[in-house]
């Protein structure tokens, strides 16, 4: 059974998510844009670290526009 609201995403999914691509994911973790968590071999996203990350790139564009 998936869950609807899942608390994490694997990559693939938080890729899907975020309409960008795993390497791109995966330079927002190393620059610590976005923060993960190793499950044994896995790497999970919070999905609030998606909601942040989405908040804050809005918020600064809002900045540069203004």
């Amino acid at each position: 059974m998936e869950l609807q609201n899942p608390l994490t995403h694997q990559i693939p999914a938080a890729c899907t998510r975020l309409s960008v691509g795993r390497s791109t994911l995966y330079e927002l973790i190393k620059s610590g844009r976005i923060r993960a968590i190793k499950a044994g071999k896995r790497t999970l996203i919070p999905e609030v670290e998606l909601q942040r990350f989405v908040s804050e790139e809005l918020a600064e564009q809002q900045k540069a526009a203004a």
